[in-house]
């Protein structure tokens, strides 16, 4: 199941009828509580696909720097007690984060996807060390 078939199966759920595109990111949350593990799994993929990248070390050691300061409301002290760290190491790392994403990780809609696909793409990419 990919998001985009998801997205159009969804679209009579979140009260779209007749013609026009649906994007599924715009709903993903309510796609999420619809769709299950499977969605989520494939919405972490590809909206996290740049942590991907960066490697099985690097990746989710920023994913879980983003999931603490999402925790904290992206206070860095908090969050760094939270992983054990030093505040400048939070800040450092979130400098790294927003540079990575091509969209703002403090929008309130975009925390709110990402709080429920941070720990969905850390079960499947975890390195064993999160701070």
């Amino acid at each position: 199941q990919d998001l985009g078939h998801a997205g159009l199966r969804a679209a009579g759920r979140l009260g779209r009828t007749g013609p026009g595109l649906v994007h599924a990111a715009r709903h993903m949350p309510e796609l999420l509580l619809q769709g299950g593990w499977p969605l989520a799994e494939a919405a972490a993929r590809r909206r996290l696909a740049p942590l991907t990248a960066l490697g099985a070390h690097r990746g989710p050691r920023l994913a879980a720097t983003l999931l603490e300061c999402l925790k904290h409301g992206f206070n860095a002290t908090d969050a760094a007690e939270a992983l054990c760290v030093h505040p400048q190491t939070v800040r450092y790392r979130l400098a790294q984060l927003h540079e990575l994403f091509d969209y703002d990780i403090e929008d309130p809609a975009i925390r709110l996807e990402l709080m429920l696909l941070l720990p969905v793409w850390l079960r499947d990419n975890a390195d064993g060390e999160r701070a």
